[in-house]
């Protein structure tokens, strides 16, 4: 996918790529602070990341910059969001026209939206960058710990109202009963109506027909929708229905997987 000004990047080489490879376990996004990152819990070196007794495979952050360096293969940032500093390392796509620089943006100082997996490299952690972009509606600075707060206390205390405690009222260590915001098809906690209802029509019936496919298919939980079966399905013109597909993409409603023509849905 071409970078798209203020979007997600996409790094095409992140799935073969040091650190990069096919994900598996559970697919839910979680938001997180970069201390939560650096205190996560690991049995030995090369095991899966637990914060709050759940595994954690895919995360969001937002953070700000304070240094950068690029090479010709990867892009290196230390992001600092007030919690901690952690590297951010993202791959560059090798099939990338040399002619542009979609790198320029991304400055010190400037804040980003970053979805990607904890890693450990020579005894340090460091976040393997699949999706970044450049933050332009500061809301998104302080909604994001907000949202990393809501997860932690769910997974700690179990959901509003009493439902159930701790991780007794978790389900595969991701959210049950409708009431993750990042769980495909869920809806928000509290809420009963539809999550995608203030969406364009195109955009908003590509994100249900997303969110049924998965809670319909548990097998697609790791590889998630392809595109194709998005364009054969939603109704409408292909041609559009194409560019709202890159809009939800783009703005990080949907998120690569195993390539950028596998997705699945996040609320970032």
């Amino acid at each position: 996918m071409s970078y798209a000004g203020g979007g997600f990047m996409s790094q095409g080489g992140s799935q073969s790529s040091p650190g990069g490879g096919k994900r598996s376990g559970s697919s839910a996004l979680r938001p997180v602070t970069i201390h939560q990152l650096l205190n996560a819990e690991q049995a030995f070196a090369e095991a899966e990341f637990y914060i709050d007794g759940a595994e954690v495979k895919d995360v969001t952050l937002v953070a700000c910059i304070r240094n950068i360096s690029s090479t010709q293969t990867q892009l290196n940032m230390l992001v600092e969001d007030g919690t901690g500093q952690v590297d951010a390392r993202s791959w560059k796509d090798p099939a990338a026209d040399d002619s542009s620089n979609p790198y320029e943006d991304f400055q010190i100082n400037t804040y980003v939206r970053i979805i990607g997996q904890l890693k450990t490299f020579n005894g340090k952690r460091h976040v393997n960058v699949n999706r970044f972009r450049r933050i332009d509606d500061f809301n998104e600075i302080l909604f994001h710990p907000v949202e990393a707060i809501y997860v932690h206390k769910y997974y700690r205390e179990g959901p509003p109202g009493g439902a159930g405690a701790g991780m007794g009222a978790i389900n595969n260590t991701t959210y049950d009963g409708g009431a993750n915001p990042y769980a495909a098809g869920g809806l928000a906690a509290g809420g009963g109506g539809d999550v995608y209802a203030d969406m364009p029509t195109l955009q908003r019936k590509i994100m249900q027909f997303v969110s049924e496919q998965i809670a319909s298919n548990k097998l697609l939980g790791d590889e998630g929708v392809h595109v194709n079966s998005i364009l054969r399905m939603v109704e409408g013109n292909q041609d559009r229905v194409r560019q709202e597909f890159e809009t939800l993409m783009t703005e990080g409603h949907l998120y690569g997987t195993i390539d950028d023509d596998h997705v699945l849905p996040t609320t970032c």
